[in-house]
């Protein structure tokens, strides 16, 4: 059995109060360690050393090549020993050791690409309106100060790499809260954190739950920007929260992402991407391809198809390389995604595969679901419109392309979308059409260091990654040099 603690200041602090969160094993319902319950005393405890590294320390003084230089050493650390964290994270939200592995072993490269980032920013000349004469302006790059990072419990420590490895190469400090639902992978993290050259008080770890820790953490007047990623829900909160305080926000929220499959496509190919977008993860992805909008010549063909490719997924032990279906990451999603079914059923879907908690002879205690598909679903159904979060799959038909984006664009969020077709020029055509921040051709889920990702509408704002991910992290500056004598505005005049 763990206890974990805060990590504050380079060292590892009990709670204040003393209180703790069970984090139980999702694959076999046991208490399997305990979280610190942190709180406002604890938030600022963090923040104060984030903002004293900040301001005094040695992180505020560096050069950008020495900042490089640290974050380069976690980068070597995280290379060698990303092992060590694969089973708390394993432990803490049941995902696939297999799917856990593939994500920390590229942890590192997260690191490097932004610090490598980092040394091509440079102050730039402005090009000013010929009317102003006698003066040049510079835009320079600077850094916020202390950044409050708030993480969900489906990708934990990889979605804290995308935030956290531009916000320092920019040369700020982190607070980071993970989810109550899955601390232990950040936490463990911290570790090999204080064992890189990365000077105590930068990276700073409060677990606790949102009202208790998350709220003060983005109120304390010493945080200058927050990055969320979670619900819509949690993202109102964190936003209704930062406005308070004047502090920019970045938000990358739900999603209810359509998958637009046409005739003409590479069947076997967009089977392979739908299956991956919707059950890969459990469904427990932001850009989860959670409504598939199939033409109607071949809808029969396809939910054929795709029934046959999941309904012999074998669920189990999430350590044993055999297994294809984990558990849901806790008992409270479970009942959710369940309810939803349920729903789903009572308001007119025909549930054609799966549809219902299952007991893996091996966990039969654990938060398993069918993999889970849904036809004759209509626009007006909660199934259509309401994030499930989970290995259910709704599919509606389509006679034409008009129908099709229209269908794809009737949601309240916009992260991403998937196009299967052959006809390249329809493809184009419809990406301009889509709402949606990320939409892939003939491919889905990818995510890279190089190209951004955010929402339309409710799936939040701002952008994370891509080109300009460390500036995102920085605010500009504008200086003005006078280049001739400033004239008098008030010459004397003689009488």
């Amino acid at each position: 059995m763990r206890h974990y603690k805060n990590f504050i200041n380079g060292g590892w602090c009990a709670p204040n109060g003393g209180k703790e969160i069970e984090s139980i094993d999702p694959a076999t319902g046991d208490v399997w360690a305990f979280f610190p319950r942190g709180n406002d005393v604890d938030v600022a405890k963090a923040v104060e050393a984030a903002h004293l590294a900040y301001t005094q320390g040695k992180w505020g003084s560096f050069s950008v090549q020495q900042r490089v230089d640290c974050i380069l050493s976690l980068a070597d650390v995280l290379e060698h020993r990303w092992s060590e964290l694969v089973e708390a994270e394993v432990r803490d939200n049941g995902k696939r050791a297999s799917e856990v592995e593939a994500q920390f072993a590229g942890l590192h490269t997260w690191f490097r690409y932004f610090a490598e980032q980092m040394l091509d920013i440079e102050s730039e000349s402005q090009q000013l309106n010929n009317q102003t004469q006698g003066v040049s302006s510079t835009a320079h790059y600077s850094p916020f100060g202390v950044i409050g990072v708030i993480t969900p419990w489906n990708s934990p420590l990889m979605i804290l790499a995308w935030k956290i490895a531009p916000a320092l190469a920019a040369g700020n400090t982190v607070v980071i809260k993970p989810s109550e639902h899955a601390s232990a992978s950040t936490l463990e993290f911290a570790q090999l954190c204080a064992e890189s050259s990365i000077p105590a008080g930068v990276i700073n770890v409060i677990s606790g739950l949102g009202q208790e820790a998350g709220e003060p953490l983005v109120k304390h007047p010493l945080t200058r920007k927050v990055t969320f990623t979670g619900s819509d829900f949690g993202g109102r909160k964190v936003a209704e929260a930062a406005a308070s305080g004047i502090i920019p926000a970045t938000l990358e929220l739900g999603g209810k992402s359509p998958q637009l499959l046409f005739a003409d496509a590479d069947m076997d190919n967009a089977i392979n991407g739908i299956i991956s977008g919707i059950f890969l993860s459990n469904g427990q992805s932001c850009v989860a391809g959670s409504r598939l909008i199939v033409e109607d010549s071949i809808h029969d063909e396809v939910v054929k198809k795709i029934i046959e490719r999941v309904s012999y997924l074998k669920a189990g032990d999430p350590f044993d390389p055999k297994t294809q279906v984990a558990p849901l990451a806790n008992e409270m999603h479970l009942l959710k995604v369940l309810s939803m079914i349920a729903d789903a059923k009572n308001q007119g879907a025909i549930c054609v595969c799966g549809g219902a908690q299952q007991y893996p002879r091996d966990r039969p205690n654990g938060f398993y679901v069918q993999p889970t598909v849904f036809t004759e679903v209509t626009p007006n159904m909660t199934l259509w419109r309401e994030e499930v979060f989970g290995p259910v799959l709704a599919v509606i038909r389509f006679s034409d392309e008009a129908e099709a984006v229209r269908l794809a664009n009737d949601t309240d969020y916009g992260l991403a979308a998937g196009i299967w077709t052959k006809d390249e020029t329809r493809a184009q055509r419809i990406v301009q059409q889509i709402q949606a921040g990320t939409v892939y051709i003939n491919h889905y889920r990818s995510v890279d260091p190089g190209s951004p990702i955010g929402g339309f509408k409710l799936s939040g704002y701002g952008r994370e990654l891509g080109p300009h991910a460390v500036k995102d992290f920085m605010q500009v500056k504008s200086v003005w040099l006078g280049t001739a004598p400033c004239s008098d505005p008030f010459p004397l005049t003689k009488h």
